[in-house]
């Protein structure tokens, strides 16, 4: 083997070792490249994990849910509201017709 296929050979396995790892960052301008290192942080392991609402609106759900029980076993009103009428919103039939003619009214 020459000088030349040897030379190849390492070019060749120096750009496999390249694209292969994968952690070579694209080219960035250097104006963007902070805002490009905090989206894409180098290790997944230094990314804060994205905070949701789930949590807080299982909250809210489990209480509403623990104040209607409670209305309803007290036989409670509140603001003229008791669990009899709550149940009553949820039952009735909703007509989509009407709700997009006062959509179109606003």
């Amino acid at each position: 083997m020459n000088d030349s296929e040897m030379r190849r050979r390492e070019l060749l396995k120096q750009t496999r070792k390249l694209y292969e790892d994968g952690r070579e960052l694209p080219a960035v301008h250097p104006r963007y490249g902070r805002i490009y290192h905090d989206l894409y942080k180098e290790n997944p392991q230094d990314q804060e994990p994205s905070g949701g609402t789930f949590y807080i609106r299982l909250v809210i759900g489990i209480l509403c849910f623990v104040c209607f029980v409670y209305m309803d076993q007290s036989k409670a009103e509140i603001a003229e509201v008791n669990s009899t009428a709550i149940v009553n919103q949820i039952e009735k039939e909703v007509d989509a017709d009407a709700i997009i003619e006062a959509w179109k009214a606003l």
